[in-house]
């Protein structure tokens, strides 16, 4: 095992969210059809033992998992899927053995599967989605219905052989009235078993306890060193979009801020708690009349800026920044300009805080690293480390180092779309001047240094560790424990140097220390 931890031990840790939940009918097999999803697909159903819960299988798909279901009296599990909008729909239905792994996909390149229905053991019904190509319904799909039928269903290969198609009417297409969406199947085979959402912040203490901030349902918990809970912060009662999407914590460890994101897209404001680190006891408020994106100085000033995270777009000016004491008091404003998300750049342990800026005209400025003092806002060097490369270059996430090269920045870098992949790469600071990149083929989701190394997630399931100095790999591990996958979301070091990885299952690994 890679992992000291994962945190909390429960069943089920890669299902998060469970949709739903099924046993197959000789009770050997559970399915759960998950909201967590993975690198590069759209959805995942997990299969696991019913007896000691370990995993069999984790389906990632690429289209989103409307239905599951068990055959009636085989070992089989019936799977329907779909993409598209409104005007163009295509599905597929997958058929998986958990005995033998035998897995087979039939694609349908017209319609999604909304539902699949064992009407017994020879014939599978399959509810299917029809786009309104020619808006004759308002945009709304049509359902027609067909029905599959084999004498065996075992190892089934290429075409299945599809029955007429008859045109129903639905009032929802989920059709929640067949099996249940809820949690009662898994919380009768493992009572205290509960639902987790992911973790989108986690820190680690002087003190060797870990906090965590989850995007809905828990403001912020408190963990031992052992990964026993010690506290939990519920969210607000008020309406909220999003909660603990940004986390910052004082300088003494003895209280933190979180973000909560409270109205609709289109009128995004955000709600500010501080809350001790004792016993997750609310202190104080401060309520902004915009989306924040915290920036961090390693004193304790902190500020928040206006992320300009709506949908539609805004259409009047950015807010001022506010900077603060930890405890909250504001310091100063400053104007920083426009943002979105392409100027995140959340630096950790940085003596100086720092923005992006966009810098020159046209849609897509050129985007420089910027320092906010006392005296006000100054540009510092360009965010684009390799001038040759052309297009829009984004930032996320970044952290300061000094060892015998000098202060540098770590930092992220992605040019045009992506397709180019995310660079990590380490400037001299303050002057910018490129000292190492290296290029990652996957999203980098958190990012951290200690002790002269950088720590890297990236939605490829990975943890990758680079030396600061030079950016060679000093190690890499998939993120992983006793043969459960986990997609990491967020990453923090301990004061000790422990990794920790926040994940999109709501989970926290801490891997085991590489032996030096």
């Amino acid at each position: 095992m890679t992992y000291v931890q994962v945190i909390p031990r429960a069943p089920f840790p890669e299902a998060g969210r469970p949709v739903n939940a099924r046993v197959s009918a000789d009770g050997m097999w559970l399915d759960m059809r998950c909201t967590v999803p993975a690198p590069g697909f759209r959805s995942r159903v997990a299969v696991y033992r019913a007896d000691d819960f370990s995993l069999r299988e984790l389906l990632d798909l690429e289209q989103y998992v409307e239905s599951t279901a068990f055959h009636p009296v085989l070992p089989l599990l019936a799977i329907g899927t779909e993409a598209g909008d409104d005007s163009e729909r295509r599905g597929q239905l997958v058929l998986y053995e958990p005995g033998s792994r035998h897995r087979v996909t039939v694609s349908f390149p017209d319609v999604g599967v909304t539902e699949v229905h064992w009407l017994d053991e020879h014939r599978l019904e399959l509810t299917l989605a029809e786009p309104d190509r020619h808006y004759e319904r308002d945009g709304e799909d049509g359902y027609v219905q067909c029905v599959v039928e084999r004498d065996e269903w075992l190892g089934v290969t290429g075409e299945i052989g599809l029955g007429p198609r008859t045109a129903v009417d639905v009032d929802n297409k989920y059709w929640t009235s067949r099996g249940s969406r809820r949690w009662e199947t898994l919380t009768a085979l493992a009572p205290g078993w509960s639902p987790r959402r992911a973790v989108t912040a986690v820190e680690g203490l002087r003190d060797g306890r870990m906090i965590a901030a989850l995007d809905e349902g828990v403001l912020l918990e408190c963990w031992s060193p052992s990964g026993a809970p010690l506290w939990s912060a519920p969210v607000p009662d008020e309406f909220l979009h999003r909660s603990g999407n940004q986390l910052y914590v004082a300088p003494d460890e003895e209280t933190a801020w979180v973000a909560v994101h409270v109205g609709d897209s289109a009128d995004r404001k955000t709600l500010l708690r501080r809350l001790s680190l004792a016993d997750g006891e609310v202190l104080a408020e401060r309520r902004l009349g915009f989306p924040a994106a915290f920036a961090s100085r390693a004193d304790g000033a902190w500020a928040a800026r206006d992320s300009r995270e709506l949908f539609p777009p805004a259409r009047w000016p950015p807010s001022e920044t506010p900077v603060f004491t930890p405890t909250g008091r504001q310091l100063a404003s400053v104007a920083l300009g426009e943002c979105d998300s392409s100027y995140a750049f959340r630096v950790r342990r940085s003596p100086h805080l720092l923005f992006l800026l966009g810098v020159g005209d046209g849609p897509h400025p050129e985007k420089w690293v910027a320092e906010a003092t006392p005296r006000g806002v100054g540009q510092l060097f360009p965010l684009r480390w390799d001038p040759e490369r052309s297009g829009p270059v984004r930032g996320a996430f970044g952290a300061y180092v000094v060892d015998g090269l000098g202060p540098g920045l770590v930092h992220t870098c992605v040019t045009g779309d992506g397709t180019d992949g995310t660079y990590v790469v380490r400037r001299a600071f303050p002057r910018g001047d490129t000292v190492w990149a290296y290029r990652v083929d996957a999203e980098v989701t958190g990012l951290d240094a200690h002790a002269g190394l950088v720590h890297v997630v990236t939605r490829a399931r990975e943890l990758l560790t680079l030396r600061a100095a030079d950016g060679e790999v000093a190690g890499r591990r998939p993120t992983s424990a006793d043969g459960h996958v986990f997609t990491p979301t967020s990453l923090g070091t301990a004061p000790g140097g422990e990794v920790l990885i926040g994940t999109a299952e709501g989970r926290i690994l801490v891997p085991r220390r590489a032996a030096s």
